[in-house]
């Protein structure tokens, strides 16, 4: 509403959309009511370097985002060589720590003892103090993920049993 000379805005109006063309009288109106909501600039819509083009969103990559491919890329080479026997700066750590796996067993198993073993056996041979472990390993668990566990635990239970009829009374040693 225009009155005495001034423009009095009444209600909320929408003058103009974003990305549509600014006619004259739209701009009369906006300069009269002293806004400018002009900007110039260019709108990116592809990237060209070395004869490929991108999608503009390349542009917004930070080093978080760089830093968490490099390490999925990581993590897939130390699978492969994993899986394939062949060893990397990736995969020995992983190598290491199955064998390390490996020797527990053997030494779980056997009358095979040394000093990084001897606090396993004493837990396989104190059923009490394992349980108690357990429980507190259990309590440390974030409450979201304590029926994951339990669920796991009762899969670990049932897995077991079958282990034990499949393997009819005979051990592979005997």
């Amino acid at each position: 509403k225009i009155a005495k000379g001034t423009i009095e805005i009444l209600s909320n109006v929408k003058l103009i959309n974003v990305g549509d063309k600014v006619g004259a009288s739209e701009a009369t109106l906006l300069n009269m009511l002293k806004i400018s909501p002009f900007f110039y600039g260019l709108q990116i819509e592809q990237v060209y370097d070395s004869g490929t083009v991108f999608n503009p969103a390349v542009l917004d990559i930070t080093d978080d985002d760089l830093r968490s491919k490099f390490m999925q890329g990581v993590t897939n080479v130390a699978c492969v060589s994993l899986a394939i026997g062949y060893p990397t700066l990736a995969s020995v750590p992983h190598s290491l720590v199955n064998g390390f796996k490996n020797l527990l067993a053997i030494a779980a198993e056997t009358d095979i003892s040394f000093k990084e073993a001897e606090q396993m056996k004493e837990l396989l041979s104190d059923p009490e103090k394992l349980a108690a472990m357990q429980q507190a390993a259990a309590s440390a668990t974030p409450a979201g993920d304590a029926p994951a566990a339990q669920e796991k635990k009762e899969e670990k239970k049932v897995e077991s049993e079958e282990e034990s009829d499949d393997d009819m009374g005979f051990g592979l040693f005997d």
